[in-house]
């Protein structure tokens, strides 16, 4: 820890201040009140700044015990986390662990939920650039087994100084590149393309970007060996046929054809006279013939 020195008019004002400089949470700060303001005797001898002794917490011990508390928040049991830098990386390593699947999550998305959050937490630290959360190893071994797959592409960039540009790959495979080529100092990484379609180009430490960027942009080249040839003969097409001319009957042939022709269309007038009638029910009731009166007889 760094010990630092503030004085100021009152104790309050100048935890206030510290915290705001430094950017310091309640569970982080530390300080011991060496002098505080004394008026005097009848305005003899007084002391009207106070002093305030604070131990600012490495930046490794701050992102250690944020991380602390978040887990005990979450409730998870672990023993301990270990930190280890290399640059401007950190390392955080969850050992101990009673529920290892739930901290890990699927496919370690809940690891990457909590790494992604402490890394926005601590986005504005100069001396942080990139937090990796790590959980009995389980990183580890996960990017040793995809990473196995790009080492011979990897070394062919050594021998040949071409660059290399992978498929596209999620986030967190493409953290996991990055991570990889971070600890070789002949090899950089530069991510292209947008939302889903974003890939990694690998080139020397040698190379600059605008010349790394020319070459991923330019279209592939044929795969055709040299010296075959490319232009094929055309066929000979066959030549178009005249369309037929179109014989407009005359109308005296018309008058012919119709009247030629069988009389097998009925007039709609004489269909509807010839339709069947309905057929006669049996068990319809007989109409009631009128009552005569008994004096109407004849």
């Amino acid at each position: 820890m760094t010990t630092i020195d503030k004085s100021g008019v009152s104790v309050e004002e100048i935890i206030r201040n510290f915290r705001r400089e430094h950017n310091i949470s309640d569970h982080e700060l530390k300080y011991e009140i060496i002098k505080k303001p004394n008026k005097g005797f009848f305005g003899l001898f007084a002391n009207k700044l106070a002093l305030v002794r604070f131990q600012l917490p490495e930046n490794a011990d701050r992102v250690r015990l944020f991380t602390e508390t978040l887990l005990n928040k979450m409730g998870i049991s672990f023993g301990s986390i270990l930190t280890k830098t290399e640059g401007r990386t950190l390392y955080l390593t969850i050992e101990g662990i009673v529920e290892t699947g739930f901290i890990i999550g699927k496919n370690g998305s809940m690891l990457e939920t909590i790494q992604y959050f402490i890394n926005r937490v601590f986005e504005n630290e100069r001396n942080i650039e990139r937090i990796y959360l790590d959980a009995d190893g389980y990183r580890e071994r996960r990017e040793s087994q995809f990473i196995s797959k790009f080492i011979p592409q990897i070394n062919r960039i050594k021998t040949q100084g071409k660059p290399l540009t992978l498929d596209p790959m999620s986030a967190g495979e493409r953290r996991i590149i990055h991570r990889h080529i971070e600890k070789d100092r002949g090899l950089r990484t530069l991510t292209i393309g947008e939302g889903e379609n974003k890939r990694i180009v690998i080139f020397s430490a040698k190379q600059k970007e605008s010349d790394v960027l020319k070459q991923s942009e330019a279209k592939p080249a044929s795969k055709k060996p040299e010296g075959e040839a490319t232009d094929k003969p055309e066929r000979p097409r066959r030549p178009r046929r005249a369309p037929r001319p179109q014989i407009k009957a005359d109308a005296s042939v018309e008058a012919a054809t119709q009247a030629q022709a069988p009389a097998d269309k009925t007039d709609t007038a004489t269909l509807k006279s010839r339709a069947p009638r309905k057929p006669y029910n049996r068990n319809r009731r007989p109409r009631p013939k009128p009552e005569v009166p008994a004096g109407d007889d004849k």
